[in-house]
């Protein structure tokens, strides 16, 4: 059994534990969350404990996880204070794995998406690529608003099939 954490950073995104298992050609979700977020002063903002413990959920298991993160990078014309909180968030996020002593790797969004398989650039084409490579979870992605999930659980299918 190899296990595999994959995170979609942000302070929307999302993280998923998979495991896999020889001869299974579907992966087995142990876990597909939100990030966990609290108001502060109106605003979102990470609850860096919650997710430090849920990253240290799996640490039971004999083989340590390998977390794969998503290599992300500022886009044109988004906002200035939107960018630094989203940089802000996801370098909190990448401090937080390494700090743990959790091996980390980074892949970028058409390496994962390519590797995964999907193909549709559209707003639901990794909701319904993980539906199909996960039948038994598929309703985790099940609503629009789990579009992030959906990215996590690629990102470490994709990050498993990397090694």
């Amino acid at each position: 059994m190899t296990y595999v954490i994959g995170i979609d950073p942000g302070l929307h995104g999302a993280l998923a534990l998979l495991e896999f298992q020889s001869g299974d050609p579907h992966p087995t979700i142990h876990f597909a969350r939100d990030m966990p977020l609290a108001k502060v002063r109106g605003k979102d903002q990470l609850e860096l404990g919650v997710l430090a413990g849920w990253l240290c959920e799996p640490r039971f298991l004999a083989d340590e996880p390998h977390v794969w993160i998503e290599d992300v990078h500022a886009a044109p014309g988004q906002g200035v204070s939107s960018m630094f909180r989203f940089g802000y968030a996801a370098g909190a996020i990448t401090g937080l794995v390494v700090g743990l002593g959790l091996a980390i790797t980074q892949i970028t969004p058409q390496r994962w998406q390519h590797i995964a398989g999907v193909g549709d650039k559209g707003p639901d084409a990794a909701r319904h690529r993980a539906g199909q490579l996960f039948p038994r979870s598929a309703q985790l992605f099940e609503r629009k608003m789990d579009h992030n999930r959906a990215d996590a659980a690629l990102i470490a299918f994709a990050g498993w099939h990397s090694l």
